[in-house]
């Protein structure tokens, strides 16, 4: 067994949380994993520094609403002074806005305060092994979010160059090389439709030629290239 530890990496894992049930709760669950060592935990902001320094953490659990500060500010500060330390924010909270601050704050993952064990355990060896985790729930806002921003910058791109969805949707299968009647069938329409729609387009932007059109839609980011 102790030639097994010797080979093992032990993940040193400081918890930050105001609240002392929370912070019992945690060290309890992770107490009984040989390769995690709960190092210390702090119920302050004052105080995570100095338990930094001292027990050189390879992961801080990190609450966002301290008593005498902001758990996000606070690892914003931890990701820019210690390079080797991974945060993973612990919160009750699916909020887009707690989300985005901390990831620009340097967090490597985002968990809930009501998740299983298991899930606790994924995203410590993730961020301890460099990766990131984050809890399905926080996944799913992020990638709802993203849809919907990517979707009304779809909608902004469109009005200012005064092409409609479908004209748009068109330049980028003429982009990908598709003839009148790929793109036909691909969209359920007619040949003669998209021959329609071609031509508005090309009246719309002011060019004479598919070539001259994809220019168009990549400078003006109609398109990704």
């Amino acid at each position: 067994m102790n030639a097994i530890l010797q080979n093992m990496d032990i993940k040193k894992v400081l918890l930050v949380d105001d609240h002392q049930l929370i912070r019992m709760g945690i060290h309890a669950l992770l107490s009984t994993e040989e390769d995690i060592n709960v190092i210390g935990e702090v119920h302050s902001a004052l105080d995570v520094l100095n338990a930094i320094d001292d027990g050189e953490p390879d992961v801080v659990l990190m609450d966002i609403s301290l008593e005498d500060g902001d758990g996000i500010t606070l690892t914003k500060e931890i990701c820019k002074k210690y390079k080797n330390v991974n945060v993973i924010i612990l919160s009750m909270h699916v909020k887009e806005d707690y989300i985005q601050r901390s990831l620009q704050a340097g967090a490597s993952g985002y968990i809930l305060k009501d998740s299983p064990k298991e899930e606790l355990l994924r995203a410590i060896n993730e961020v301890f092994n460099g990766g990131k985790y984050f809890a399905s729930e926080v996944s799913q806002l992020m990638v709802s979010s993203y849809v919907t921003k990517a979707g009304d910058l779809t909608s902004k791109k469109t009005k200012k160059s005064g092409l409609t969805n479908r004209e748009v949707e068109i330049i980028r299968l003429l982009s990908d090389g598709l003839s009148n009647q790929k793109i036909a069938l691909q969209l359920g329409i007619s040949h003669r439709t998209v021959d329609t729609h071609r031509t508005n387009i090309m009246q719309k932007v002011k060019v004479k030629n598919v070539a001259e059109l994809v220019k168009y839609a990549i400078v003006h980011k109609l398109i990704e290239i």
